[in-house]
């Protein structure tokens, strides 16, 4: 082995000779189609031949290669060497091999990346090559067994471990790239299945492994292989009806439990449009005919997630507690995936998807740099993008959503977003993994996400120094929790979800704790410009004290945003706090422009306040983090529901962009009106969007009244939203338990002419003088059925 090395240096060396001159090493030229889809895969990698001069992917270069320096300078090179770098050292766990894999790849980008300043070094390629090799022999070969996680032996290793191969192709020679080839076929044989157990690959995971695969393939030029990797795509494509994967009303789950979106969705898409454009145009190229859905994914399941760039929390599971993977990287990390998309896409979703790109570039002002650690090549296609002239950025418009299968709503307006993360007997609380994430107890009790001028409120440092505790929209014990408890735990309740008629929702959540025997009911009544909050049902005998946090909002570097309550200013240092009576509005000063909040609150309760500076580090929440301590201010609302407290209640409306004065106006004059808040109902009335939204919580006959009289009446568990004009009536229901196999029955206390639009399922029985219908829910996965009829 030692003198084949050797041989293969002087070799490698001479080479480099020949090939190089005045303008540096020359990358190999495509002799057949292999070669050719190998270099496309490589320029993804390295950005090609980019543009010479442009500063930013000038900035990425360098960096990467002070990157690539570092790890050169460290890199063992001797004869006795037991690892290739000092940290990377136990090989009882799997990721070492991953990550010194990844640090090859990192090397072999910087050897192959024109304009790097460690581009074609001879005795770069020669080290990356001898690493290689030494893992080869050492650490993952065919004659290895799989120990500790499976998917460093199957997917970040072999992945890994193509990306070099593909950058230092011509160093390698056939016998070298027969070894590593061997190695990835005895891990991922078929990237289908799951090696050693009877599991087959769903989601994310399948395609990382297509991916393995498929490029296997191209190394080795087997076209077999490469058509295994490019069909295990086709059961990605299909929506689910459970477990893994998307689904038709915009919900990805991987887990089996836990909504992804964000985080497995996010490296699914990264590796599917990566294959969909590699391929594209090769006779390997996909041809399946559910390939569509791939480009519907990013309406319907990305789009409602992203809000100026950011990749909302709430669908990022564990990947929360990463210092490395905050919402805006993962945003732009998604916003680049859909831009790669586009080159495989027909031509009208492809100028849907750019369309798209540009208003997330052009709003996401949260980064110095938005080009700023991307690679190259994403660099190149999203600024050819930006300045496309007939590209024209998507209008923010107004949307409202459930996703009925991950226990997410979410809605935007133009100026802000809201989302809601639940949980229930289908959808797990959070999820540690036990290394990650580790204070997420509360995550999934009912959190609320705003979202608005103020970009980086969940950015820089939120989760290390959040009170977890305390978490804006839960309603939860004080009692301690220990690290990791509750991890993947459900809720006994199913009745978590809401109807939409896609400018109002109601949305409910019957919820119950960790480690505590606290019960509840909450509902979110998303209202346009507003969201009415209220709870019922809160009841604990664990002699704890019980909260419902209204905000929990980080503030300004100072620390010092104005906070005026009933007129008052309250004070701005670090440590205030009251219990404040009688409040009816409150309005919180935002750290950016477009970025300030009103609270209304119609029964003028008793608000708990705290401003309050907190420390902590990311080794707090992942034990993988740094110990570097970071800080934040925040302030907080809460209603305080005492001790052992028994069928408590709250009611607040959040007035997003709101102004001082204007939250005034809105609470001497408001236009929502409570109308019930109780164990059977929940419901409200917007008097300016001629809107009743209502959560009917058992299977009971059961009216709402207004003004005194029964209006809307339902026989079933229920969520419902009712719109009526001087012309028209609209109501949207669904069953948010679904668990009813039958029809939902409502009656309306109103007449109508005529049906002028049913979904298929709502069967009208009379429309005079009350409008009576039933809604068949079975088998509808909580989805919404909606009806129009003329007055």
């Amino acid at each position: 082995m030692i003198h084949r090395l050797r041989a293969a240096k002087i070799g490698m060396v001479l080479l480099l000779v020949l090939l190089s001159g005045a303008a540096g090493f020359q990358p190999a030229q495509a002799s057949d189609e292999f070669d050719s889809l190998r270099i496309k895969w490589k320029n993804l990698l390295t950005g090609g031949n980019y543009p010479a001069g442009d500063p930013d992917i000038a900035a990425q270069v360098a960096v990467s290669a002070e990157t690539a320096g570092g790890y050169w300078a460290s890199l063992d090179k001797s004869a006795g060497r037991t690892f290739l770098w000092p940290d990377l050292a136990d090989w009882g766990a799997s990721k070492t091999m991953t990550a010194s894999y990844n640090r090859l790849k990192w090397l072999a980008a910087a050897y192959s990346t024109p304009g790097s300043s460690l581009y074609g070094s001879a005795e770069l390629g020669s080290d990356i090559v001898d690493g290689l090799d030494w893992m080869y022999s050492r650490i993952y070969n065919e004659n290895k067994s799989q120990s500790d996680n499976w998917w460093d032996w199957q997917i970040g290793t072999p992945q890994a471990l193509n990306d070099a191969a593909v950058l230092v192709y011509d160093l390698l020679g056939s016998v070298r790239l027969a070894n590593y080839i061997a190695a990835v076929d005895k891990f991922v044989p078929d990237p289908t299945k799951r090696l050693n157990s009877t599991l087959t690959e769903t989601g994310a995971n399948r395609s990382d492994k297509a991916q393995v695969v498929t490029i296997r393939g191209i190394l080795g030029k087997t076209g077999g292989k490469l058509a295994q990797g490019r069909d295990a795509l086709s059961q990605i494509f299909l929506y689910v009806t459970d477990g893994d994967g998307f689904y038709r009303d915009g919900s990805f789950i991987q887990h089996t439990n836990i909504a992804y979106t964000a985080s497995y969705g996010r490296v699914l898409l990264a590796g599917m449009s990566r294959l969909l454009y590699v391929l594209s145009g090769s006779s390997w190229q996909v041809t399946d005919a559910n390939l569509g859905n791939v480009y519907n994914w990013v309406q319907d399941s990305f789009l409602p997630v992203i809000y100026k760039g950011a990749a909302m929390d709430m669908v990022r599971g564990r990947a929360i507690s990463r210092q490395h993977q905050q919402d805006h990287e993962m945003g732009r990390d998604i916003v680049a995936s859909v831009n790669r998309l586009s080159l495989s896409a027909p031509a009208a979703k492809q100028a849907e998807l750019k369309s798209l790109v540009k208003a997330w570039v052009q709003q996401d002002t949260s980064f110095g740099s938005y080009y700023a650690g991307l690679p190259a090549d994403d660099i190149i296609r999203l600024k050819s993008v930006l300045n496309d002239s007939a590209v024209s950025p998507a209008p923010a418009g107004q949307l409202t959503k459930i996703f009925s299968k991950m226990d997410r709503a979410v809605q935007r307006g133009p100026a802000f977003a809201f989302g809601i993360s639940m949980s229930s007997s289908r959808i797990a609380r959070y999820e540690s993994g036990g290394t990650e994430n580790l204070r997420g107890w509360h995550t999934g009790d009912g959190m609320t996400y705003l979202y608005n001028g103020d970009l980086t409120q969940f950015s820089n440092d939120y989760w290390p120094t959040v009170n977890p505790y305390r978490l804006p929209g839960t309603t939860v014990d004080s009692g301690a929790l220990t690290d990791n408890q509750g991890n993947i735990s459900t809720s006994a309740y199913n009745f978590v979800g809401g109807a939409s008629s896609g400018n109002a929702a109601a949305v409910g959540m019957r919820f119950s704790g960790i480690g505590t025997d606290l019960t509840g009911r909450k509902s979110w009544f998303l209202l346009g410009d507003k969201v009415a909050a209220l709870g019922t049902g809160i009841s604990s005998a664990s002699g704890r004290k019980i909260e419902t946090i209204v905000e929990n909002r980080k503030l300004d570097s100072g620390g010092t945003n104005g906070f005026t309550v009933n007129g008052g200013a309250k004070p701005g240092q670090t440590g205030w706090s009251e219990s404040m009576a009688g409040v009816r509005w409150a309005h919180l000063a935002g750290s950016t422009v477009n970025s300030d909040i009103g609270y209304y609150f119609p029964q003028l309760p008793s608000i708990d306040g705290l401003r309050e500076t907190r420390t902590g580090s990311w080794r707090n929440i992942n034990k993988d983090g740094p110990t570097t301590p970071v800080t934040n201010s925040f302030l907080s609302l809460a209603f305080n529901h005492g001790i052992n407290p028994s069928n408590a209640s709250y009611a607040y409306v959040l007035l997003p962009g709101r102004t001082a004065s204007q939250t005034l106006s809105y609470a001497e004059n408001p236009d929502l009106v409570v109308l019930e808040n109780s164990n059977d109902a929940q419901a409200v009335q917007d008097l300016s969007s001629h809107v009743i939204a209502a959560n009917f919580w058992n299977n009971i006959t059961k009216s709402v009244a207004v003004n005194g009289t029964d209006l809307l009446t339902s026989g079933k568990q229920a969520s419902v939203v009712y719109t009526e004009t001087s012309a028209e009536i609209e109501i949207a229901v669904a069953d948010p338990t679904q668990t009813n196999t039958g029809s939902i029955p409502l009656q309306i206390n109103r007449s109508a002419s005529a049906v002028l639009a049913a979904d298929a399922g709502v069967t009208v029985t009379q429309l005079s003088p009350v409008i009576k219908l039933n809604v068949n829910v079975n088998k509808a996965n909580g989805a919404t059925f909606k009806i129009r009829l003329q007055k």
